[in-house]
C-alpha cells in the first residue's frame, strides 16, 4: 500500500495592499486598523506604507527611517514604535522588553482616541531624525546596490520588510536600521568576526546565532567603506556556491589591466 503524500502546506504571501493586511479580520478590527492608519498619514503625511506577510500581517510606515508598524489580530490591533524605549510613557501604557521597539494594546476605536499616539509618532520621527547624522538610509542603500548587485548572479528582494542581496537565493547582505540609524548586516568568519568587533560601529548582528559570523556594522561610525566593500565580497564568497565564486574570480581577473608586451629589437 502507497503512502499518501502530504499535502504541501501553502506559503502565506506579502500583502499587496492594505486590504490584504486587515483581510480576514472582524469588521471592528478592520475599524480600528484603519483609524490608526488615518492618524499615522494624518501626522506623517510624506510616511512611506509598506507590507510584511505571514500569518499575522503587518503594515509598516517610515519617514527618513522606520516610524512604526500596525499588526491586526483576532480581536484588537497592535502598534508598534520603534524608538519604544526612549518614548514619554509616563503612565506606562506601552508594553514590550526589546531594546529596540515597545508595543500598545488597541481594543477599541476608544482606545485610539484615549492613547497618546499623536505624541508618540511625533516623538519617534523626532529622535529618528537626531540620531540621523552621516549617510542617510537611501544613500546607504545605493552604496549597497551599486557594490552587491555588481557581483554575479545576484538580486535585490524585499525581505522583513528591508531590502536584503542574494547570491541565488542566499542571503549575503542586507540594509536595516536600528535606532534611526542605517546598518549593513553581512557574513564574516567567526574567527574575524570577534575580531572585527573589537571596533566601535561594529557588533554582533540582533538575530545572529552563536559562532555563525553575522555582524552589524553602523556606516555612520565605521565609515571605511572601501573596508565595508571586502566584507561584503568576503561574505559573497561564504554564501555562494564554488561555481559563482569562481566567476567573480573570473570577473576580477578579467578587470585586471594587462601589461603591453615589449618587443625587443
Amino acid at each position: 500500500m502507497m503512502a499518501k503524500k502530504k499535502a504541501a502546506t501553502a506559503k502565506p504571501t506579502r500583502p499587496r495592499s492594505f486590504n490584504g493586511v486587515i483581510k480576514g479580520r472582524t469588521r471592528a478590527v478592520q475599524n480600528i486598523a484603519k483609524a490608526l492608519r488615518d492618524i499615522v498619514f494624518a501626522e506623517l503625511p510624506d510616511a512611506e506604507e509598506s507590507y510584511i506577510g505571514g500569518q499575522n500581517a503587518m503594515a509598516l510606515y517610515r519617514t527618513t527611517a522606520d516610524v512604526c508598524w500596525l499588526q491586526p489580530l483576532k480581536a484588537r490591533c497592535n502598534i508598534y514604535f520603534l524608538r519604544g524605549p526612549e518614548l514619554t510613557d509616563d503612565e506606562q501604557l506601552l508594553e514590550g522588553n526589546s531594546d529596540r521597539y515597545r508595543f500598545a494594546r488597541v481594543h477599541s476605536l476608544e482606545d485610539v482616541e484615549q492613547l497618546p499616539i499623536r505624541a508618540w509618532l511625533q516623538e519617534t520621527v523626532a529622535l529618528n531624525e537626531a540620531a540621523n547624522e552621516g549617510l542617510s538610509f537611501d544613500e546607504v542603500l545605493q552604496r549597497l546596490q551599486k557594490i552587491c548587485l555588481a557581483l554575479p548572479n545576484t538580486k535585490e528582494t524585499n525581505t522583513w520588510g528591508k531590502p536584503h542581496f542574494r547570491v541565488g537565493e542566499k542571503i549575503f547582505c542586507g540594509c536595516g536600521e536600528d535606532q534611526g540609524r542605517p546598518r549593513v548586516g553581512l557574513k564574516m568568519e567567526p574567527q574575524q568576526s570577534r575580531v572585527m568587533m573589537r571596533l566601535p560601529g561594529i557588533e554582533k548582528a540582533p538575530y545572529s546565532r552563536p559562532n555563525d559570523g553575522w555582524v552589524s556594522i553602523d556606516p555612520g561610525v565605521f565609515d571605511d567603506w572601501p573596508e565595508i566593500q571586502r566584507a561584503i565580497i568576503d561574505s559573497y564568497r561564504l554564501i555562494a556556491p564554488k561555481r559563482t565564486v569562481a566567476l567573480l574570480d573570473e570577473q576580477r581577473e578579467g578587470a585586471k589591466p594587462r601589461r603591453k608586451s615589449v618587443k625587443r629589437r
